[in-house]
């Protein structure tokens, strides 16, 4: 897929924020350039790592041979939550004319994500466009992590699955995340990887910057159900592109603060509880074979 010249700003700026990740940081970045991206050029697009105030500042040890190449930036001034970084890094680093952004970068992208983006953007340029999410291992992380599921187990299990010479097995190895855990075929409450146009940002605004937690609290599902539930809300959902979490001691995920925290928070700032959204979808395919066990889930009747 071509959509602009050589000489043209790219199409697609992929905004990956990071903070002390230096284990699962690569693998995201590897997921994310070709040649582990299939059937897009890296033309079309740019990867940037936005550095939230690692205590060891991220450096990619291999970059040799990922296209685009990507580029590792610091934030200037890193705050706990990670919104900063991300709306800072779509206004002035970003050069796309639109921005996909994925809030936590432990998360692998599966390996047609972002030619179906590009594809989900030619088809109606102002679409919300998302992904479901999943976490790898045997149940969701804050139950397996719990049960003995960490890092020496993730790497044994990814490299057992052949993993990423084989990017189908990651489907294998994973669930759907409790945000995604209705299946396609119902609201979710988040996407760890949702893009939209300049335009629309710009109209329907970034993070919400009042979720100044660590890890931002609910400030993912927030934006997520201000866009999904916009006026003549055109939202495309891709059918079998997704994210896999590692695991990483991640505020969430691990299970160390628990929901009334993050309510909390959401309520001071809009003096209410989150409720998840409901609203429609328009699904881009094909179903891939890999992804047809996650495409039962949730199926009426």
């Amino acid at each position: 897929m071509r959509l602009f010249s050589r000489k043209r700003r790219p199409f697609l700026s992929v905004i990956i924020c990071i903070n002390d990740m230096a284990r699962e940081a690569p693998r995201t970045i590897l997921s994310a350039c070709r040649p582990y991206q299939k059937n897009v050029s890296s033309e079309d697009y740019e990867v940037i790592v936005v550095d939230n105030g690692s205590a060891v500042p991220f450096t990619l040890r291999d970059s040799a041979g990922l296209s685009p190449a990507p580029r590792i930036v610091s934030m200037p001034d890193p705050q706990p939550s990670p919104v900063f970084a991300l709306n800072w890094a779509a206004t002035h680093v970003a050069r796309g004319t639109h921005i996909l952004f994925a809030i936590d970068g432990a998360r692998i992208f599966s390996d047609q994500l972002i030619a179906n983006t590009l594809r989900a953007h030619s088809i109606c340029s102002d679409a919300f466009v998302y992904t479901l999410g999943c976490h790898l291992g045997p149940s969701v992380q804050m139950i397996s992590t719990a049960q003995g599921y960490n890092e020496e187990v993730e790497d044994r299990l990814i490299a057992e699955s052949g993993w990423p010479s084989k990017p189908s097995a990651l489907y294998d190895i994973s669930v759907f995340a409790g945000s995604s855990g209705g299946g396609f075929w119902n609201p979710i409450a988040e996407s760890n990887a949702f893009s939209v146009s300049r335009h629309l940002l710009d109209h329907i605004g970034g993070f919400h910057e009042g979720f100044v937690s660590p890890g931002a609290g609910l400030a993912n599902l927030e934006i997520f159900a201000r866009y999904v539930q916009r006026p003549d809300a055109k939202n495309i959902c891709l059918l079998s592109d997704m994210t896999f979490h590692q695991v990483h001691g991640g505020i969430a995920t691990s299970g160390k603060v628990q929901f009334p925290t993050f309510d909390a928070e959401y309520r001071s700032i809009f003096q209410r509880g989150y409720i998840q959204p409901s609203f429609d979808a328009i699904y881009l395919g094909p179903l891939r074979p890999e992804a047809a066990k996650f495409a039962k889930i949730g199926l009426p009747g």
